[in-house]
């Protein structure tokens, strides 16, 4: 992988997109994180990574959109749970608060 995208704030997400970048490869941090993050700095330096954090989006949305829309990323391992809007404040918030190391993202389907 080229370039990563952290969007989760969680850290096994991190985790797996540090193992998952090649040599040179840029991990973009976009997520806010509820507590710190344990990074495998020996990867780090080893791969000579690039880590970049950004509270805005700036120009990474084009990449994004573009890494999505030509099937070099997948983002279904990403989704948690699908629930509908009246399940929000049950199912969403609920698995959102006893399940933030493994909850990633909860889609609410319209």
């Amino acid at each position: 992988v080229d370039v990563a995208f952290e969007c989760a704030g969680v850290g096994p997400v991190t985790s797996t997109l540090v193992s998952a970048l090649r040599q040179g490869g840029v991990l973009q941090v976009v997520a806010l994180f509820s507590k710190p993050v344990e990074v495998d700095m020996v990867q780090v330096v080893l791969k000579e990574l690039v880590i970049k954090g950004s509270i805005g989006y700036r120009d990474a949305h084009p990449e994004a959109i573009e890494l999505v829309q030509s099937g070099k990323v997948d983002l279904a391992p990403f989704i948690t749970a699908k629930i509908k809007p009246e399940e929000y404040m049950e199912k969403g918030i609920e698995t959102l608060q006893h399940r933030n190391e493994t909850a990633v993202k909860i889609l609410v389907e319209m």
